[in-house]
């Protein structure tokens, strides 16, 4: 049979503009929906790519080498063999129960790390005395009004010393952060001596608030393992990873462990999508399901493909004609449809479409 050209694609759906239009809105919802499905505007949110989010924190500890790890349930914690984990906890915004505290404090004396960044919320505190911790945070905004990076309410501070956590760290800026009563941890980043407690909440100092260098970072070793206490979750979020050497203190955090596993359990802040996933990927009976849904899916939609393809063939060639028309409306439609065909075209399509209705009126 004499080629003919495929580039008809009548067996399209034609839209209307309103049908259009209304087609491209429910694009749009969709995608809208998708997205807030799998984002979060929650403060120190892992899914939060705002200034007030921690997403840019999966990013950090994966540049250090680290497999990191969106965790949902305190049950993501190991208990044995913990000493190449680093847990982060931000801010907790629901209390640990009491078997969750156990597990956590299980996890510290098998080996692992845990880092706790709090300011004014008490699960914070709750948290670090469950694990065994001497470290508080004090709770009262610290101000500095000589060293800052836009007020007194962004103070400076500095390494206490020569540290792993404090390598290549010369600033760390705080934004409305507080400081951590020590006790017997090591104060690995401290305040400039004129920092201050805002104890009346007038951002001034004045009545009995004092200068002093004051611990902002502290760690201790519990059990096998090492506790550190951060007194400003916000040194965490993406827009204050630029300042000053965030970036590198918590970079430094993370480094030289196997894991990282970023404890959201009580954060409230795990959109539903991607907790859907989270779900899958610890559950090996769901990634199965939605293994075999998938495959189950591709198969039928290979089976309705494979059955539309040979008709969807035939009509773009121009063989979808009426069954009752007789030879020369045969070729009158074809002449109608294709113009700069030859004749000779015209006739041997054709020859085609009558014997191929014969052969189907004989398989009727």
């Amino acid at each position: 049979m004499v080629s003919t050209s495929t580039s008809d694609a009548s067996w399209l759906p034609s839209l209307s503009l309103p049908q259009l239009l209304l087609a491209a809105y429910t694009a749009l919802m969709l995608i809208a929906l998708v997205y807030a499905a799998s984002t979060s505007s929650a403060a120190f949110g892992a899914y939060n790519s705002q200034w007030d989010g921690a997403g840019e924190l999966q990013n950090v500890a994966a540049d250090a080498g680290t497999n990191v790890t969106v965790g949902t349930n305190v049950s993501q914690y190991p208990t044995s063999n913990a000493d190449g984990t680093v847990a982060v906890v931000l801010s907790p915004a629901e209390p640990y129960s009491a078997s969750e505290r156990t597990r956590i404090a299980e996890f510290v004396r098998s080996g692992g790390t845990l880092v706790v960044a709090e300011d004014y919320r008490p699960h914070g505190n709750a948290l670090l005395a469950a694990v065994g911790a001497d470290a508080r945070f004090d709770g009262r905004p610290v101000y500095d009004n000589r060293n800052y990076y836009r007020n007194s309410s962004f103070p400076e501070a500095t390494p206490a010393g020569d540290y792993p956590e404090t390598a290549g760290v010369d600033t760390v800026v705080l934004n409305y952060g507080t400081t951590v009563r020590a006790g017997n941890a090591t104060t690995l980043i401290n305040t400039s001596e004129y920092a201050y407690l805002d104890s009346n909440g007038n951002a001034e100092i004045d009545g009995e608030e004092q200068l002093a260098s004051r611990p902002v970072v502290t760690s201790e070793s519990v059990g096998d393992g090492r506790v550190i206490a951060v007194s400003d979750p916000s040194i965490f979020v993406n827009a204050m990873l630029e300042r000053g050497d965030n970036r590198r203190f918590v970079r430094n955090l993370v480094a030289d462990h196997d894991a990282a596993l970023l404890d959201y359990s009580h954060a409230s802040s795990v959109p539903p999508l991607a907790a859907a996933v989270l779900a899958v990927q610890r559950s090996d009976a769901l990634l199965l399901l939605c293994g075999v849904v998938l495959v189950g899916a591709l198969l039928a939609y290979d089976r309705r493909l494979d059955e539309r393809l040979p008709e969807r063939l035939r009509e773009s060639r121009g063989y979808n004609t009426d069954p009752h028309l007789s030879r020369d409306g045969v070729e009158q439609y074809l002449r109608a449809r294709h113009p700069d065909w030859e004749a000779a075209q015209i006739k041997q399509v054709t020859e085609a479409v009558i014997k191929q209705r014969a052969e189907r009126q004989r398989n009727d």
